[in-house]
């Protein structure tokens, strides 16, 4: 037998990781050995919902789980601490000399200079530790799962079992790299299933890929209720939270984001409804500066507030009038679903994928047309004003807010990672995949 390895790269217990290579594989008796795999691990929807993966499968006795990262980002991984102490921690490349490139390229402090040598120089390094890394895993592994859809061309030729899980549209994904997407398209063919994040995103599947159409299905991204009105409860200290809010929690990207629609939607609000509520936006990205600038034109900066990144924002999700949530397109966008769980009035844009789909065709919450500042704005204000369709609504966020917990979906990612239970309990057989 040979040890692999990993330094983490903090001063936790967990600092040292050693994974013996034991070609032996799981028996029914045995934990099933699952490794996540991510690309690198930050402050994004993916990684929320990645977090929540950990959390509840690793309560499980008969599994025993791995998160592999390609890249450590150090301080940026602001949900490491929240990764459950029996998960083991891997990073396949973490010396400054391989991660210091990618942080400042994250952190929007990299010159062209700079990115064009770590692409040709510092990449294939890294690459390669990733290429190491998973073929040293494969001999104790008896499941990967492939989360942020970046590991293809490292898991083609690994023998392991192996799922993928696709976070956004298929469609806008290829409208924007069509090349890039039809290739992924071709090695989501060496994986056993293709995990998609709802129903809609799966039709696109099968328009685009139809011989992926066996092999996918939808697991919805679940949370945790009791964690999240737990996170919910703490109190924040800041005394804007007493304020009568609307509030936008989503990355300040304009690429996939429509701030620059909900901004309008609030001028209107102000101008024409003669609203008095704030607008909070939670969250961080490369818009900031041009979305400020558009609230100035629009004469609303004063009552506009960017609170910036938000580790717990679920106290102000809590708190606030009304969730607003404006988008071009979406995966399965994570705020809604928390709104459900918090029990939440919500206004969002009907755009792919995703809002249509968790807001139960408009029973959940109201729906406008994508870009349509004048729609949003008189969709929120009837909201507002209305309580016999708050009331409706509200039982419709009810209804539909269990489809979005562990509970409902356990069964389902059971089936996916080939696990069968005998009426006591025990786990009977591990990797077999049915059709």
């Amino acid at each position: 037998m040979r040890p692999y390895v990993c330094k983490h790269p903090d001063t936790s217990p967990r600092h040292l990781i050693m994974v013996t290579i034991n070609p032996q594989p799981s028996t029914p008796d045995t934990p099933l050995r699952i490794v996540f795999l991510m690309s690198r691990f930050l402050d994004g929807g993916i990684d929320t919902v990645l977090i929540e993966y950990l959390k509840h499968l690793s309560k499980n006795r008969d599994m025993e789980i791995t998160l592999a990262i390609a890249t450590a980002m150090g301080s940026l991984e602001v949900f490491r601490r929240e990764v459950p102490e029996n998960v083991k921690l891997v990073y396949f490349s973490q010396s400054r000399r391989l991660t210091h490139i990618p942080r400042g390229r994250a952190l929007k402090m990299t010159s062209r200079l700079s990115k064009v040598y770590d692409e040709l120089v510092i990449n294939p390094i890294r690459r390669r530790r990733v290429q190491k890394g998973i073929a040293r895993l494969a001999k104790t592994t008896d499941l990967f799962i492939d989360f942020d859809c970046c590991a293809y061309s490292f898991l083609r030729s690994v023998r392991t079992k192996k799922i993928a899980y696709f976070h956004f549209s298929f469609v806008q994904a290829m409208r924007q790299n069509g090349r890039r997407m039809k290739r992924i398209g071709r090695e989501l063919e060496h994986y056993d299933r293709v995990v998609t994040i709802s129903k809609a995103m799966r039709e696109e599947g099968y328009r685009l890929f139809p011989s992926l159409k066996d092999k996918m299905t939808v697991i919805y991204n679940a949370k945790n209720p009791e964690i999240i009105r737990r996170k919910a409860a703490v109190t924040t200290g800041d005394d804007r939270i007493d304020r009568p809010y609307l509030l936008a929690v989503e990355r300040l990207e304009e690429s996939q984001k429509d701030l620059t629609t909900l901004l309008e939607a609030y001028a209107l609000l102000r101008k024409t409804f003669h609203r008095e509520e704030w607008l909070y936006i939670i969250g961080k990205g490369s818009s900031e500066e041009e979305l400020k600038q558009k609230a100035r034109a629009l004469g609303i900066a004063d009552r506009t507030v960017f609170l910036g990144f938000c580790a717990n924002p679920y106290p102000w999700m809590l708190r606030s009038r009304l969730l607003v949530h404006s988008a071009k397109f979406e995966g399965l966008p994570t705020v809604l679903i928390e709104g459900l769980l918090l029990d939440k009035l919500m206004v969002a844009t009907d755009c792919p994928t995703g809002p249509r789909e968790i807001l139960d065709d408009g029973r959940a919450g109201l729906l406008v047309p994508v870009g349509d500042a004048a729609a949003f704005a008189s969709a929120t204000d009837r909201l507002l004003n209305d309580t016999q369709l708050q009331a409706d609504i509200l039982q419709g966020v009810r209804d539909r807010a269990a489809d979005f917990t562990f509970q409902a979906v356990d069964s389902k990612l059971r089936k996916l990672m080939g696990i069968r239970l005998s009426t006591d309990g025990n786990r009977r057989s591990s990797t077999t995949f049915n059709r």
